[in-house]
């Protein structure tokens, strides 16, 4: 009867032991399914952002092509845009420009990224500034408003890399997905 009982004891230790071990490594698998769950929403999110961002692109790069080609003295005069067409393509990247910031106003950061939530807001709020430059001030000739505007996005692009690298991904180059 001892002998019965040291077994059965032994037995009930054993399968205890293993479901026990089995319970950490269920844990340690769900808190890397989170992890690979919040880069997959990351990534989801980066798209959007980018589609946001592309939506009205088109327009915006006319206008500065143009505008540089309009101001520079060694391309030919007939390959320069006329004033007219000049007129004509920035009140269209004028009217993207504010169309895409209010997109990135109507994103909205998802939940599973509430632990990046502030940052992520705080880098949208550079990138709204970048194309409200854009938009307030594409008739000015001066190169230091696309400087400022280049730098607002710079400073979104490196929020956002910071988001990304907490999480484990690669900084994101924004500005290569606009090319």
């Amino acid at each position: 009867m001892k002998k019965l009982l040291s077994v059965l004891s032994l037995s009930m230790l054993l399968i205890v032991a293993a479901c026990g071990s089995n319970t950490n490594s269920e844990s340690d698998t769900s808190g890397e399914t989170e992890q690979a769950d919040t880069k997959s929403v990351l990534l989801d999110f980066q798209s959007e952002v980018v589609s946001v961002l592309k939506k009205h692109n088109d327009a915006i790069v006319a206008y500065e092509s143009a505008k540089a080609a309009f101001h520079d003295s060694e391309t030919p005069d007939a390959d320069k845009p006329s004033t007219e067409e000049l007129e004509e393509l920035k009140g269209s990247a004028t009217e993207a420009s504010k169309a895409t910031v209010e997109g990135i106003k109507g994103l909205s950061v998802p939940a599973e990224l509430d632990d990046s939530k502030e940052e992520i807001e705080s880098a949208f709020d550079d990138l709204i500034q970048a194309y409200t430059i854009r938009a307030e001030q594409a008739d000015i000739d001066d190169p230091s408003v696309q400087e400022k505007a280049l730098e607002q996005f710079t400073k979104f692009e490196d929020k956002m890399g910071k988001v990304f690298e907490e999480t484990g991904l690669i900084k994101p180059s924004f500005a290569k997905e606009l090319q």
